[in-house]
Parts: structure tokens; C-alpha cells; sequence
């Protein structure tokens, strides 16, 4: 989420990166965290003004108590009870406007850098360096899906029975050869330093929002029905939200850390180089 602060003092900024970014849906949302940030601050002043005028009429009674004058006490301590009425309803809308500030702010897009090239698409990615060249066969190269049924180490077509369409089941050495990749990579990783974890496959709400998931990606992720929990899209979610909202001595970074979890993303499209693959 990016500052706040950028869009008071910049909008203009905001609103370019909106447009570099092709999502012109979302440029009204910037006058409309102004506006709202605007509210927000008011109330705040309105908020800040009565308590230091109830704190002054606080101690006002006490005075008027001891010199006897009840009555005036009397009416000072109903002008205080309206103020602490009228504070309720400051913050209630201190808290109103800063939610609705948030669901905005977590949907406008970061800022680009300045020195990633602009496009719609792929097609006008900007190539900076290539290594190597292309291995060029003799034969029809095989896609690896079907390499795979053909030896009889994934199985499409029982996986499709039982959950559906580029789903596998491995078998025999197709699983031997997952957990080996798993294990080397692990293995590697640990042997250069990393603290290997095995996160949970479940995250909350916050977490999820933590690492810009949601609101984002909200349509593209697996909830568990009636609970706060979503299905981790990858081990980052869990392993970046071991360290959520804590501070961190500066003598123990960095911190490296390497993780193995499954990946529930709900992402299968309907043309193009997703229609065929391994989920």
C-alpha cells in the first residue's frame, strides 16, 4: 500500500502511475481518498479541539464545587457530557473514514519504477540481454504432460475423474522424482544458509493482506467456507507473515529463510497457453 502522503502532496503522480499501469478504472479513486482523507482530518481537529475544551471544563468543576456553586458546576458537568456525545460520533467517523480510506488505498496500484518500460501486454516487454541459445531439435519435442503420461509417471485422466481438468496424479517414479526436486532444492538452499520452514497451507485474513494478496487477487484465491482462512497461494505468504507488525533488531538481518509448501491459486483460464499444463 503506498503512502498516503504521495497522494496528498502528488496526486498527479498517483494518477500517471494508474494510467502507466492501464487500469484507468481505478482514477477515481484518488479524489476519492482526498476527499474522504480530507473528512478524516476534519473530524480529527473537531475530535482534538473537544478534548482539550472538556479537559479545561473538567477542572472548572472542581473549581466551582469548592467555591460552593453547584448549579454552575451542575450545568458545566451537562456541557461535558454533550461533548463526550459528540466525541463518540468524532471518532466513530475517524474510524468510518479511515476504514474506507484503506479499502481504497489497498487497491490503487504501487508506484512504478522509473525505469521499467511501459506496455500493455508481453508483446511489448523490452528485451535487455540474452545467454545461450535455444536447443533446436531434429524431432517434434514432446510437451512435458504428455512425456509424462506416456511413461506412466502422471496420470491426467484419473485426476481429471477424481478433481478435474490438468489435474495429475503421480505415480511411481513421477513421485520419486517431486520429492527429490523438493529435497535438493531444500538441501541446496540450507547448505548456503537459509533456515528451511514448513509453513502452514493456511493463512488469515490478514496475513493474505499482509503480503497483497487481498484485496487484489481476492477472486483468484481458495477461502474456507464460514472461516477467516484462505488456502496459501505460495510459501511467501507465511513465511513474510512470521514477522508481521514486529520489529526486528537490526543486528539479526538479514534473515534468510527457504520454503516448501503446495500452491492453491485459482487461476485455470480458458484460452490461450493455460488451456493445457500441470496445476
Amino acid at each position: 500500500m503506498i503512502d498516503i502522503n504521495l497522494i496528498r502532496k502528488t496526486p498527479d503522480v498517483v494518477r500517471e502511475n494508474i494510467r502507466k499501469k492501464f487500469q484507468d478504472s481505478k482514477l477515481p479513486l484518488v479524489d476519492e481518498v482526498i476527499e474522504l482523507d480530507r473528512k478524516n482530518r476534519e473530524a480529527m481537529q473537531q475530535a482534538d479541539s473537544l478534548r482539550n475544551q472538556r479537559k479545561v471544563l473538567s477542572k472548572e468543576i472542581g473549581g466551582l464545587m469548592k467555591q460552593g456553586k453547584k448549579d454552575e458546576a451542575e450545568a458545566t458537568k451537562a456541557k461535558v457530557n454533550e461533548m463526550a456525545e459528540e466525541l463518540a460520533r468524532l471518532e466513530q467517523l475517524e474510524e468510518e473514514y479511515a476504514a474506507e480510506i484503506k479499502k481504497r488505498m489497498q487497491v490503487i496500484p504501487q508506484i512504478i519504477d522509473p525505469s521499467v518500460p511501459i506496455g500493455k501486454d508481453d508483446t511489448e516487454n523490452v528485451e535487455l540481454r540474452r545467454w545461450g541459445e535455444p536447443t533446436h531439435f531434429d524431432y517434434e519435442p514432446q510437451a512435458h504432460w504428455d512425456l509424462g503420461a506416456d511413461l506412466g509417471i502422471l496420470d491426467p485422466e484419473t485426476a481429471a475423474k477424481v478433481t478435474g481438468k490438468r489435474f495429475h496424479f503421480y505415480r511411481g517414479l513421477g513421485c520419486r522424482l517431486e520429492r527429490s526436486i523438493i529435497a535438493f532444492f531444500m538441501d541446496t538452499h540450507s547448505a548456503h544458509g537459509y533456515t528451511e520452514i514448513f509453513p502452514p497451507f493456511i493463512a488469515n485474513k490478514d496475513s493474505m493482506t499482509g503480503t497483497g494478496q487481498l484485496p487484489k487477487f481476492a477472486e483468484d484465491m481458495y477461502k474456507l467456507e464460514g472461516l477467516d482462512y484462505y488456502l496459501i497461494p505460495t510459501a511467501e505468504v507465511p513465511v513474510t507473515n512470521m514477522y508481521r507488525g514486529d520489529i526486528i533488531d537490526g543486528s539479526k538481518l538479514p534473515m534468510s529463510f527457504c520454503a516448501y509448501s503446495a500452491c492453491f491459486r485459482g487461476e485455470a483460464g480458458s484460452a490461450g497457453p493455460d488451456t493445457r499444463g500441470l496445476i
